[in-house]
């Protein structure tokens, strides 16, 4: 459950004016991958018990490697479904239910940064086929997207790419031929391989924690603001 081919195309000028953009707690209000997971459980009490009983294997597992116990519990959430049938469900949540945590002042934003010509993208730990499915239901033009991909594994689905952290980086990179951006739209510090290379950072409705460790990590020159949810 990998990206649209078009995604992969590395663009004639990688180091253009790049503006980029989380989505869980950025452009939506939670984890959209995780409330989908849960809402999927609830409907499905066997396959919540299921999730309940890997627990005991993948939280130890997660104190060395959350990528590792991810894996474990997306394959629990998974086994015995087809990729096809798995898909409906992300489609049906991100049509559904997600539009309804967007967050409007940052959806303006991305507007804004489209029509002044930059080169839009997401960078997100979530699945690129919700952030697609999102924008279709808001009826918006598709964005490049590097995000977690799954792949078929004993009989379910595991994760092949966490897009977290440093990896959101290799990713533009690898995906994207992006190596370079100018502005970072996020909520969390797990970002900071990002932020390192920004010359604008806008951090919405950062914590405390967040906005200190931001705050040390950049330098004068670096533009730095908060937009909270509205």
């Amino acid at each position: 459950m990998s990206g649209d081919r078009a995604e992969s195309e590395v663009p004639r000028d990688a180091t253009a004016n790049v503006v980029v953009f989380d989505f869980d707690g950025t452009l939506v209000s939670r984890d959209s991958f995780l409330d989908f997971a849960l809402g999927y459980c609830v409907r499905r009490p066997l396959r919540l018990l299921l999730v309940v009983a890997l627990l005991p294997v993948a939280l130890p597992i997660g104190l060395r490697s959350w990528r590792r116990a991810a894996a474990i519990l997306v394959w629990g959430l998974t086994l015995g479904t087809s990729t096809h049938r798995f898909a409906r469900a992300l489609h049906r949540y991100a049509r559904e239910t997600l539009p309804r945590y967007a967050n409007e002042a940052l959806f303006v934003e991305l507007g804004a940064q489209i029509e002044a010509g930059h080169r839009v993208v997401i960078a997100t730990g979530s699945m690129p086929l919700l952030v697609r499915s999102l924008f279709r239901a808001r009826k918006l033009p598709l964005i490049p997207i590097v995000g977690s991909r799954l792949q078929r594994r004993w009989g379910g689905l595991t994760t092949e790419t966490h897009c977290i952290g440093k990896t959101k980086v290799r990713e533009l990179q690898r995906r994207l031929g992006i190596s370079q951006w100018s502005a970072v739209y996020t909520d969390s510090f797990a970002d900071r391989s990002l932020l390192r290379g920004a010359r604008s950072i806008t951090l919405v409705s950062p914590s405390e924690r967040t906005l200190r460790r931001t705050q040390a990590l950049i330098d004068g020159t670096t533009v730095l603001r908060v937009l909270r949810r509205g």
